[in-house]
């Protein structure tokens, strides 16, 4: 129906009275007739909540992928910063207000900052445990604090048993050190380590481990020191040799840079792209990606709902190929899933821009491809459910555009859009 001439406030109130009637009642009654069998409230209660909240976030997550979409196709590259030449072994952060005058420089890095670490011995994994059984106390001295703590050994623990006691016991006491019980595959051996979260020389971040009743450190070699503490020693633009007690030193005019690995070679630090805002759009569409799909796959009887799911899986499977490539790919069920060591060395090396920004403005390509489907769910959302579920008590509106010349209608309920062309 296309309705002509102009339209004054009494025909505009008169349309949209015979239209809310109409297109109410008809709704209403569609809805009662196929799926709540007679005085079912409760079932169409949880339906209508079920199918909101899938439409719901829908709606919201394919908005956000769209705009990430758009942010990945170009602006996401174009910010420059101060960069690294060797992330692996330096990062750099700059927080200034006058990129232009920064100059570049470089770093040598002759050791890192560490903390103390104790490695034990390596035990046979699953063999029994031949120390002392019972109860075992031992202590830890740190940073001027001694604290006592124990461990039950039971006749049938292993070497592993007794060594994932102690970590277990060693990081609930909250004192400043990590334990973790490492395991060769290759050997069956397994191993007590201990490290202090704390870089750096000073006399606080020492630790010494000490029986009590017992032998637990004694036998696991948990009491002995493997690694001194020790603090970074550093030259900056072939300078002479300086020391900290952090890996975060301060390259002066907002520029600071986090010590991760000694390095052969200086490490230079110049103006370029700033990676670090790619990765994270990256990870953000990730996670609307993944938003947008686990709402559909979880909308079981809805065949549009799996439609949607079969038309990312198609638009990703297309380029699986270079997506993997940059560190992005997709579980079993057709989530994303991002590979983060290669997705970086792709931010690093420009696959990663030139993957998203390659086909810029054209109409093919992942970001196209995918941006439109993103787009049609995020203003088209009715368009992905099969069976919209309004209850029967219905608050809706109608909104038109262009006075005397009323082409559509937005039939408008419960925050779902339904359009009606005339």
């Amino acid at each position: 129906m296309r309705v002509s001439g102009g339209l004054n406030n009494n025909s505009i109130n008169n349309l949209y009275n015979t239209l809310y009637q109409g297109k109410v009642a008809m709704h209403n009654n569609r809805l009662s007739r196929e799926f709540f069998p007679a005085n079912n409230a409760q079932g169409q209660d949880a339906f209508n909540m079920s199918t909101m909240q899938y439409i719901s976030d829908i709606k919201s997550a394919s908005s956000a992928l769209s705009g990430i979409l758009r942010d990945l196709s170009g602006p996401a590259f174009s910010q420059n910063t101060m960069v690294s030449s060797n992330t692996d072994a330096m990062t750099v952060n700059f927080s200034g207000s006058n990129l232009s005058s920064m100059s570049d420089m470089s770093v040598k890095i002759d050791q890192i900052a560490m903390g103390q670490l104790n490695e034990g011995s390596r035990l046979s994994s699953s063999s029994l445990y031949s120390g002392d059984r019972g109860t075992n106390r031992f202590e830890i001295e740190t940073g001027g604090k001694t604290t006592q703590l124990s461990i039950n050994v039971t006749a049938g623990d292993s070497n592993r048993d007794v060594q994932q006691k102690m970590a277990t016991a060693i990081n609930n006491a909250g004192l400043g050190l990590r334990a973790t019980v490492e395991t060769d595959s290759a050997t069956n051996a397994s191993m007590l380590r201990i490290e202090s979260n704390n870089v750096g020389t000073a006399e606080r971040n020492a630790f010494s481990i000490r029986d009590i009743t017992g032998n637990a450190a004694a036998q696991t070699g948990a009491n002995e020191v493997s690694r001194e503490r020790q603090d970074a020693i550093f030259s900056v633009n072939g300078g002479p040799a300086q020391v900290s007690q952090s890996n975060t030193i301060n390259l002066g005019n907002g520029l600071s840079a986090t010590l991760r690995a000694a390095s052969d070679e200086d490490v230079t630090i110049t103006r370029g792209k700033d990676i670090t805002r790619a990765v994270s759009a990256v990870e953000s569409m990730a996670r609307s990606y993944n938003n947008m799909f686990s709402a559909a796959a979880g909308n079981i009887g809805d065949p549009k709902a799996q439609g949607l799911t079969s038309r990312m899986i198609n638009v990703s499977s297309a380029y699986s190929r270079v997506l993997s490539e940059i560190g992005i790919s997709f579980d079993g069920s057709g989530r994303m899933i991002l590979n983060m060591p290669i997705l970086n060395r792709a931010a690093e090396n420009g696959k990663l821009e030139q993957f998203f920004t390659e086909n810029r403005g054209k109409n093919f390509g992942f970001n196209a491809s995918m941006g439109r489907l993103a787009d049609n769910v995020s203003t088209n959302t009715s368009n992905f459910v099969s069976s919209p579920a309004f209850g029967n008590s219905i608050s809706e509106n109608f909104t038109y555009s262009g006075i005397g010349n009323l082409n559509q209608l937005n039939f408008i309920g419960s925050g779902s859009m339904f359009d009606f062309s005339f």
